[in-house]
């Protein structure tokens, strides 16, 4: 079984990406074959990686994502390639790749949604998104499948109007490189650390609410003096973000780290982990933070209340609430057994959820199905 994903880019690291990497190191043990298609590959740190596990990556090297004509490119390789499964991701490559697949003919096509339509970082990017997604949702219905990485955004798209099968496929955590942290590291209730660090891992833009949690910081600061702020990423906005520090006398007590490859050493000092986001699908800096065994304390918003269980391991907050989201910290800041309870919790939780093997088979299972499905139709 051959299978093609077509996704936009190689360069920024997300959680798709990540699920690249991971089905990469199991390239021989897969029960099916695959390749990546990207319309650009700027940059060669992620795809380097790739590559060196035995990932094939093909890239248009297009200067332009938008650019109608990647349709006829992709129409070309699917014709070459002759894929079994067409498995394509977000919006545009959604648009671009149905359209490609529907007109080489191939089997199957799947369209993957990530988010949820309101993604998009400013107004003008989500009143375009708005509009294409019209056009998306009239293609996706011509698509054999759609799979999604959370219940809400499932609900979305049929209350949206797609009438064609979709199936909710929670996304993979690396579960070899957290256990490889635990071994080398042991576990983190045995650490002895005066400070307590709350923790975020994410990019710095304004989806993501970095501002609701450096206000909250700044009220919790004045009662807890041992307490700290550890922001890991980058993006956008870290200029405006160091600015705020300064401006509420926090900078002593925040940190900046930018991107970092090794996330789990990061991780592996935080006490508690925060995404006060406006928007998520399924956050797999949550699913991360989790498996490290940290108790979570997260916006209520899109997939994120389908892993973060409200007082069992960790606890939810209105979007954009800081009083509700500083209040929540204290509750885990003065509760040591709390955060304990918590994070065990959340690393069972996770384990059982997101394993890498789990979600091979989930998507072997429905690839097989829909081309069964397809070889019964036209055998009528």
């Amino acid at each position: 079984m051959k299978v093609l994903y077509v996704y936009k880019d190689f360069d920024i690291h997300n959680g798709l990406i990540e699920t690249f990497l991971i089905l990469s190191k199991k390239r021989a043990t897969l029960p099916f074959d695959f390749e990546v298609c990207v319309f650009r590959n700027n940059k060669d740190e992620h795809s380097k990686i790739f590559k060196a596990n035995g990932g094939i990556l093909i890239n248009f090297d297009s200067r332009w994502g938008s650019n109608p004509l990647i349709i006829f490119k992709l129409f070309k390789l699917f014709r070459s390639k002759r894929p079994d499964v067409v498995q394509t991701f977000v919006l545009k490559p959604n648009l671009f790749g149905i359209i490609a697949a529907i007109l080489a003919k191939v089997p199957v096509v799947i369209a993957t949604d990530l988010t949820l339509k309101d993604q998009a970082h400013t107004r003008l990017r989500r009143l375009r998104d708005k509009f294409l997604y019209k056009i998306y949702i009239g293609l996706a219905n011509r698509a054999n499948h759609i799979i999604c990485v959370s219940e809400a955004g499932r609900k979305e798209l049929k209350g949206l109007g797609v009438r064609v099968g979709v199936s909710v496929i929670p996304p993979p955590i690396n579960i070899d490189e957290i256990n490889k942290y635990f071994k080398e590291n042991g576990d983190r209730s045995v650490r002895q650390q005066k400070d307590i660090i709350i923790g975020i891992v994410s990019r710095l833009s304004e989806e993501k609410r970095h501002v609701d949690l450096l206000e909250a910081f700044a009220i919790l600061a004045k009662k807890y003096p041992d307490i700290k702020l550890l922001i890991v990423g980058d993006g956008p906005l870290r200029g405006k973000l160091e600015a705020m520090t300064r401006r509420l006398k926090i900078d002593n007590r925040v940190s900046f780290v930018g991107f970092q490859k090794d996330v789990h050493k990061y991780l592996g000092v935080m006490d508690i982990f925060v995404l006060p986001s406006r928007t998520e699908g399924v956050p797999i800096a949550i699913a991360e933070a989790m498996a490290c065994g940290l108790p979570v304390i997260a916006s209520r918003v899109g997939g994120i209340p389908e892993i973060v269980d409200d007082q069992v391991n960790g606890i939810l907050f209105d979007s954009g609430n800081v009083g509700e989201l500083s209040s929540a910290l204290a509750q885990i800041i003065e509760d040591p057994e709390k955060r304990k309870s918590f994070g065990t919790n959340a690393r069972e939780k996770v384990y059982r959820s997101f394993h890498p093997d789990k979600f091979i088979e989930s998507h072997c299972q429905l690839y097989r199905a829909l081309l069964d499905q397809k070889a019964a139709s036209r055998s009528f």
